[in-house]
């Protein structure tokens, strides 16, 4: 909406001229048309009629665009307050942000952390809610109270013998390699034997193991008998010894899983301590999804932040695969879905088109795709939308957007939208701090919304400067954060 104003040669004319000008009064108001209001006051998305010129225009009451929120929301479920009525709980339809995926974007100190952990503190209020949040900086531990149970990723193991063929198959053989194709044929075979031949398994009943089947199996083992093969020895038509059919053709191969397992960093994978045994499964899927018998969590929080950084990959790879798999399975033999939301933060990370190690995204991806079906769902947090995965929010139904002054990611944000909304773009650089506008399938029309502010906070504030240099001087206990750097943990 704009005034419209006095051109400055007309003001030259009418100072010549001894004359007084009053600024008119007409204004122009630019609209976009969202839904329509039917006599008995339901609201409709999208319209087929529209406003002619000198058509009047009238504000709507409190009372109706409350109605309005609540019929199109389903539900009482709010983040927050519209920025323009303080008043009116921004209302949305949560089936929809969650069922359908959702991302909530926006710059460094714009509010996402205070924002995720709002609406999950939301969430957690439904009796029976499944939320697993993948925390990269150690945010969210004292967020949540006795929701959540914060499993810190040097504690919990995703064992090996979880992987897939694939997963292993990328793990042990370079396809680069002219001998891949060997390589690829004998671990199976090898795969397949170990799984087959562990004692435990035997015993579990099941009708067929395949090199797919989630049940242990000793890796070490596996590689002991590549490690023969390379090495092997066989009687010669002279009578003396000759380099067996396979010498040699797996000395790389040996490489790759030798040096992980000599890598202290991969030990919650490689070695496992608790998780070490296929009926060791159950209690592992009740621990990640909250649902240890004595111990129910609605919301579970694995804190990444010790994990290196090339270890990251392989375990929220892992998390999300199986994550996928339980819903997939649920369904199929209860038949009824058994929701579950994750939560990936910083997502850019490890969820970029451009990242090398292209495992944890294509787990996110098929989440993304498929999981809709199966009652399980992804929303991804993020500071650098340009930078995601296209596949995944292409699949996103609704958008949070904070505060983004970067041109480029408002015009990757902008090329997500349907044209009709594209130009409230241009409000994300000028949105105050926990201010959002959600765009999507959740919410009836883009709405700008203050969120609530979340009770406990996240520990995500910016250090203050002026605060912290202000303070008397202090040693700095340089040999304690050097040794925490050392050992890769914290000692209490």
């Amino acid at each position: 909406m704009r005034e419209a104003s006095i051109g400055a040669s007309d003001l030259r004319l009418a100072a010549a001229a001894g004359e007084f000008v009053i600024e008119p009064v007409t204004r122009q108001l630019v609209t976009i048309p969202v839904g329509t209001l039917a006599a008995d006051g339901e609201f409709e998305r999208g319209t087929t009629i529209l406003p002619t010129v000198n058509t009047p225009v009238f504000a709507v009451l409190p009372k109706t665009i409350n109605d309005v929120y609540t019929s199109f929301a389903e539900g009482d479920f709010s983040i927050g307050k519209l920025s323009l009525l303080p008043e009116q709980d921004a209302k949305m339809n949560l089936d929809a942000f969650l069922g359908r995926h959702a991302a909530v974007l926006g710059q460094t100190g714009g509010g996402k952390s205070w924002t995720v952990a709002s609406i999950l503190q939301k969430i957690s209020a439904f009796p029976q809610s499944t939320i697993v949040l993948l925390d990269l900086h150690g945010e969210y531990s004292q967020a949540f109270g006795d929701e959540a149970d914060i499993i810190s990723a040097t504690d919990i193991e995703m064992p090996y013998w979880l992987m897939n063929a694939e997963e292993l198959l990328g793990l042990m053989i370079d396809r680069a390699e002219s001998s891949a194709p060997n390589q690829n044929a004998k671990f199976k075979e090898l795969l397949q034997a170990a799984k087959e031949n562990h004692p435990e398994n035997a015993s579990l009943g099941l009708e067929k193991i395949t090199i797919d089947t989630p049940v242990y199996f000793d890796l070490d083992a596996i590689i002991q008998d590549f490690r023969n093969l390379d090495t092997q020895m066989v009687l010669g038509s002279s009578g003396r010894d000759v380099k067996g059919p396979l010498h040699g053709q797996f000395t790389r191969l040996l490489m790759r899983p030798e040096s992980r397992l000599n890598d202290r960093r991969y030990d919650l994978i490689f070695k496992p301590k608790t998780y070490n045994t296929s009926g060791s499964m159950d209690d592992l899927f009740r621990k990640i999804l909250g649902e240890e018998a004595s111990n129910r969590k609605k919301v579970v929080v694995l804190d990444l932040s010790p994990v290196p950084f090339d270890v990251r990959g392989s375990l929220i790879s892992l998390t999300l695969r199986c994550l996928f798999d339980f819903s997939y399975w649920h369904s199929r033999v209860k038949g009824a879905r058994f929701p579950i939301e994750i939560f990936a933060d910083e997502a850019h990370i490890y969820l970029s088109d451009a990242s090398t190690d292209q495992a944890p995204r294509e787990s996110a991806e098929r989440i993304a795709k498929e999981g809709r079906k199966y009652g399980i769902s992804l929303t991804v947090i993020s500071q650098r939308p340009r930078e995601m995965s296209s596949t995944i929010l292409s699949q996103c139904g609704s958008f949070l957007c904070l505060r983004i002054s970067n041109p480029d990611d408002q015009a990757y944000v902008r090329n997500l939208l349907p044209d009709s909304v594209r130009g409230i773009t241009s409000m994300f650089s000028s949105l105050r701090r926990g201010e959002a506008i959600l765009i999507g399938d959740s919410m009836m029309m883009p709405t700008r919304i203050k969120i609530d502010p979340p009770n406990p906070t996240p520990d995500s504030n910016d250090a203050s400067f002026s605060k912290l240099w202000g303070e008397e001087l202090s040693d700095l206990d340089v040999a304690t954060v050097l040794s925490a750097w050392r050992n890769q943990k914290v000692v209490e």
